[in-house]
């Protein structure tokens, strides 16, 4: 069965050359292997001769670290490029540079430029990144039918995050009347035969599957201390991903605990421990659970970036796990500037399309939200990741600096609740399992 990365790679090569098609062929198999570095000496020499996908891919590539040394201002010296001959995905990841401020100072005004670009040519999550901005007067003037419009046709074009954001729009019955003539009668305008790459996740244009990132070895530390969290309720099942922080303290996303609002029993959850290829290294059921005191219960559909700053939780398993935990600690904004300078902080998780292996992000960009509650990362994420630290070298040594609570595809931002949170419960449950009669 042919998968959706290689019929993305078929198009892709049926619009170029036949000596391009074959070095971008190489390329793309190379990247598809994580041998980076020769798919990015195979792309060069086309990028350099003009072809818009290999273009972009340079760029994504620096952006992210794979294959040379993280940089974004390099990357939108790609994305430029690309962008300026009419590639749909390169016009979105420029405009997503100006937003995150990646390369470049943030611009609103320029970001809505280059999405309405994506957007008309009909890249959806452009047109969903257009319909916010123009929602809330972003760089453009605000016209709440427009933004309503453009969201809904990125939500045909498979936006997750489309219904959610319109649900609870309020806009009058004529306002909805003029907004669904304008979807009625909405057509993509193709800037140039480019538009026939349409859509595709940013990875999927390197010949990847849905699932980025290093597989590692479950045996090896930190990704020993990092497992599964399993849930059984009723005929169904789940999983988060969670670290162990002492022998008997598992640390994961509050919300993975969650049947709908209420929580699950705690002999209805597992920890499996470094889980290689279904096989864990060791288990444990849940004796009890420990929850944030102000985290709020709510529906993964009714969620919102306020809430994950209390989105953790601790499981206190009913046995030891026979393997070494991974220190918590809490980095001051300076900390996590040089941190990410350095390129080591990482995340471990096990995700939706590769349950059973762990994979790890590395060089992500990490800073403080509003306040020190709340961490804001930039960095590639897999859908099921929920629960997975975001890891820093502290003295050349892993410690978790926060848990992954959601993320935020259309502009690749990640949203963790900060080990402030929740270091001083970590320590007391750990002073208090280590009495005599615990």
């Amino acid at each position: 069965m042919i998968n959706a990365a290689l019929v993305l790679f078929i198009l892709v090569l049926g619009l170029a050359g036949t000596a391009d098609a074959a070095e971008l062929g190489e390329a793309v198999a190379a990247a598809h292997r994580g041998e980076y570095a020769t798919a990015l000496r195979r792309l060069s020499p086309l990028a350099e001769e003009g072809d818009a996908r290999a273009q972009f891919d340079i760029g994504f590539m620096h952006a992210h670290g794979w294959g040379v040394p993280k940089n974004p201002a390099e990357a939108i010296t790609w994305y430029r490029k690309a962008a300026d001959q009419g590639l749909q995905i390169a016009q979105h990841f420029f405009g997503i540079a100006y937003v995150n401020g990646e390369g470049v100072r943030p611009d609103d005004a320029e970001a809505a430029r280059w999405f309405a670009r994506a957007a008309v040519q009909g890249f959806s999550q452009a047109q969903y990144m257009l319909g916010l901005m123009t929602m809330y007067g972003r760089g453009v003037p605000k016209d709440l039918v427009q933004g309503y419009a453009f969201i809904v046709i990125a939500g045909r074009g498979g936006v997750r995050s489309a219904a959610r954001t319109v649900q609870n729009l309020e806009l009058t019955e004529a306002q909805r009347v003029q907004a669904q003539e304008i979807i009625d009668h909405w057509k993509p305008k193709p800037e140039s035969f480019l538009a026939g790459v349409a859509n595709p996740r940013a990875e999927e244009l390197l010949g990847l599957d849905r699932h980025v990132g290093e597989v590692v070895d479950p045996s090896t530390w930190p990704a020993s201390a990092i497992g599964v969290v399993s849930i059984a309720y009723f005929s169904k099942g789940g999983w988060c991903t969670g670290t162990l922080v002492a022998p008997r303290i598992v640390l994961t996303a509050a919300h993975c605990l969650l049947n709908g609002t209420e929580f699950i029993v705690p002999g209805n959850v597992h920890f499996l421990a470094g889980l290689n290829k279904g096989t864990p290294a060791s288990s444990s059921a849940a004796e009890r659970l420990i929850v944030a005191k102000d985290f709020v219960p709510t529906l993964r559909d009714k969620w919102s970036i306020d809430r994950s700053p209390a989105d953790w939780a601790l499981i206190v398993l009913k046995d030891s796990v026979p393997a070494r935990p991974v220190a918590v600690k809490v980095l001051t904004r300076e900390e996590l500037r040089a941190a990410t300078v350095a390129g080591t902080i990482s995340e471990i998780g096990y995700g939706e399309e590769r349950r059973y292996s762990p994979t790890e992000q590395r060089n992500c960009r990490v800073d403080w939200g509003k306040d020190n509650r709340l961490l804001i990362a930039q960095c590639l994420a897999n859908f099921g990741y929920s629960g997975s630290p975001i890891l820093a070298d502290v003295n050349g040594i892993p410690a978790v600096i926060g848990v992954f609570s959601a993320f935020h595809e259309e502009t690749g931002l990640m949203f963790a609740a900060s080990a402030s949170q929740f270091e001083a419960a970590i320590r007391d449950l750990i002073a208090a399992e280590a009495r005599p009669n615990r």
